[in-house]
């Protein structure tokens, strides 16, 4: 038997619900593998077997370096699990539970569950949940409430990265669990957290296992006091191994196809010129920074090499998020070539921050970058900005005329803000002069040729738009060919890094250190002005802290203001989880009294579609005061 995966997706509805779109993959395949290939029945029950105590320790062996020792990593692991109430685990590569840290006080469910040492996860035993199939995969998941196979485990969003051993090979698997609660997109934290985790560890041993190699750190921001994606080369500058951070940053899958490859093709620079600290052409990845050490007998560093390049600007924007790296890898290698680029967000993500990025990455460095907010300029005044006008050609018109925008681009960069605001008659004329490249400005009759090279970007949905009739449909693909999303602040695994390094931006000298009370808020809270608002938020912070330390004190009231702790009902959930419902509920609530509860208005001022909305108003009981919404 084998099903469709549009077979398997509708099974998998059928157990979430009407509201709930299945689109991860993942999740498909392991249910797909648990009908077809193991046979195993959703509806039926799955006991988990537990290993006598002389069976676990024979297999806790190629674990016990991690298990015996104080480390760091996993110790940082336990105590974050703990404080948000989280079981955590740790598996060797059959599945089976070596060490569990966990409160049977706070979560006794999840203790009764089987989740003690010796207790077997497999995929083929269990059916789909975050261990087995992280393991069946070796992929970090998310496997939240109805996704996993078992009905028992409904309650439950576990999250699991991968363990490699120093040589590369599957070691097992790292994994947090607690109560469902909200919405999976509420656990990218808990994700990012076991894969960090699972990456210093993999570091750890990959350090230990090649110390008889050079080493070469790379890093996409310059030098990191912890490496993790970490290179060995021979003697000869060949690739002995790579670490799992490493082929994540350079956007390769397989590592044993690297494996003896020159470092001259993989990193772009040869190991005499990285030896010597002076690289003799640029790196093609676009990487800025490399380290290379030998490693003592005791494993200290000894620095060899630190050779440091130009910061490259798609990696500062991308910051140390891993969607973001992988995206501007993706972008390095289209930005000239011709493609169109089309940036996704909600307002305050960063989009122009990206468009200039690719432009700064660009043969058009040197070359001006031009701007337009569709949105912000009268309709009336968009033809005249953008196409330019001659002189007289209309009352009130400069004496001399008037170059548009995309003249003032040509050969550069022009970054057309928020297109999805753009009048229908201008997309039609702005689709002419992308296909003939050349522009005629308003009341001339000569076309002016141009290099035309243009970015777009919008928090709409264009393709809602295109099937409302609201958007050209030729347009939206001519502008669209590569589609870079930015995730909103809230889901950026790289939120703790993005704070420091935004403080120590806009901190004027001495850079003041967060309270732990203040790092938890600004971590929780959910951004809905995503970084736009962060950086308010920290220049009002530093404004009002006189202390070397910013306190809860320091922040707005928008950030501590009433109703973000959880209640009394919502005690026993994680605590961001609650806080970030609590937030999204009176976003919407505020947003829709705005817009006097209609809904299409609301929705728009949100950057979602109404269906979409109307799910959210469905799940946090909002009730239009009017008993209904348009």
């Amino acid at each position: 038997m084998s099903l469709p995966d549009d077979a398997v997706a509708r099974l998998l509805g059928e157990r979430l619900g009407p509201d709930n779109r299945i689109a991860d993959p993942q999740i498909v395949g392991s249910w797909r593998r648990c009908l077809e290939q193991y046979r195993l029945d959703p509806e039926g029950a799955h006991p988990r077997p537990r290993l006598s105590a002389a069976e676990l320790k024979a297999l806790r062996e190629p674990l016990d370096e991690l298990l015996n020792q104080p480390v760091p990593a996993l110790t940082r692991l336990r105590r974050s699990a703990f404080e948000a109430g989280y079981n955590l685990l740790l598996t060797d590569a059959q599945g089976v539970v070596v060490a569990s840290y966990q409160d049977a006080d706070a979560n006794p469910e999840l203790a009764r569950k089987g989740m003690a040492p010796g207790s077997v996860w497999t995929e083929a035993l269990v059916g789909t949940n975050g261990l087995g199939t992280c393991l069946a995969t070796g992929q970090p998941i998310t496997v939240y409430a109805g996704e996993h196979f078992d009905a028992g485990l409904h309650p439950f969003s576990c999250s699991t990265a991968p363990l490699f051993a120093g040589d590369g090979s599957l070691l097992g698997a790292i994994d947090i669990s607690t109560y469902a609660q909200g919405s999976k997109v509420r656990q990218q934290l808990a994700l990012g957290l076991v894969q960090q985790t699972a990456d210093e560890l993999e570091a750890l041993l990959f350090r230990r296992h090649h110390a008889d190699a050079l080493l070469v750190a790379v890093s996409a921001r310059g030098p990191v006091a912890e490496p993790t994606a970490l290179l060995a080369l021979d003697e000869g500058g060949r690739v002995r191994g790579l670490t799992t951070a490493l082929l994540r940053l350079l956007s390769f899958h397989q590592r044993g196809s690297l494996l003896g490859m020159p470092v001259s093709e993989l990193l772009g620079v040869g190991i005499e010129p990285l030896l010597a600290s002076r690289p003799e052409s640029p790196c093609p990845l676009g990487l800025c920074h490399w380290q290379a050490w030998r490693l003592a007998p005791a494993f200290r560093a000894i620095p060899v090499v630190n050779t440091s390049r130009e910061p490259d600007p798609l990696a500062q924007a991308a910051g140390e998020d891993p969607g973001l790296l992988r995206q501007a890898a993706i972008c390095r290698r289209m930005v000239d070539r011709g493609i169109s680029i089309l940036i996704q967000g909600e307002t305050g993500t960063g989009k122009e921050v990206w468009a200039r990025a690719l432009h700064n990455s660009s043969a058009r460095r040197d070359k001006p970058f031009v701007t337009l907010n569709c949105a912000a300029i009268p309709e009336s005044l968009i033809e005249s900005e953008l196409f330019g006008y001659g002189a007289g050609s209309f009352t009130g018109a400069l004496r001399g005329g008037k170059v548009g925008k995309i003249a003032a681009s040509s050969g550069g960069t022009l970054f057309l803000d928020e297109i999805g605001d753009m009048p229908l008659a201008l997309q039609t004329r702005l689709l002419r002069v992308l296909a003939e490249q050349e522009v005629t400005p308003v009341g001339e009759l000569r076309p002016v040729p141009v290099e035309l090279n243009v970015i777009c970007a919008t928090h709409r949905e264009l393709t809602g738009l295109v099937a409302e009739g609201r958007f050209r449909e030729d347009l939206y693909y001519r502008i669209s060919a590569l589609k870079v999303a930015l995730p909103p602040l809230r889901e950026r695994q790289d939120r703790r890094a993005l704070i420091q390094r935004l403080l120590a931006e806009l901190a004027d000298g001495t850079v003041p250190s967060l309270g732990a009370e203040v790092e938890q808020r600004l971590l929780g809270y959910a951004w809905p002005g995503n970084i736009r608002q962060l950086k308010s938020v920290l220049q009002y912070a530093l404004a009002m802290a006189d202390e070397e330390t910013v306190g809860p004190e320091h922040l707005p009231d928008e950030v501590t203001g009433p109703g973000l702790a959880p209640s009394r009902e919502e005690e026993a959930r994680p605590p961001l989880a609650a806080v970030r419902e609590q937030q999204e509920r009176q976003l919407l609530l505020d947003t829709l009294e705005q817009h006097q509860w209609i809904i299409t208005r609301a929705a728009e001022a949100l950057g979602i579609s109404r269906a979409t909305l109307h799910r959210k108003i469905n799940r946090h009981g909002l009730v239009s005061p009017n008993k209904g919404g348009r």
